[in-house]
């Protein structure tokens, strides 16, 4: 009589390999993650500095601090 293991169950460190074996991939998706949104940030201000005083007053924002508090909005630049 033959016996057959049908477990699921990966090697002890396994895991622990596969991680460390895609910390880089993660590490430069983390970074072009971060230059996308940045850039779309950069897009943003851009955007908002060519608005009317009028419409960035309708948002609640104001020309001489538009950079602070676009920034204060934004997630990019949350406290780590």
């Amino acid at each position: 009589m033959a016996y057959s293991s049908h477990s699921n169950v990966p090697a002890p460190g396994f895991g622990a390999l596969v991680n460390f074996a895609l910390a880089p991939l993660r590490l430069i998706d983390g970074f072009f993650k971060s230059v996308v949104a940045a850039n779309r940030f950069a897009h943003e201000v851009e955007t908002l500095s060519m608005a009317s005083d009028a419409r960035l007053a309708k948002m609640g924002l104001k020309r001489d601090t538009l950079v602070a508090d676009l920034a204060a909005r934004s997630d990019l630049f949350g406290t780590a």
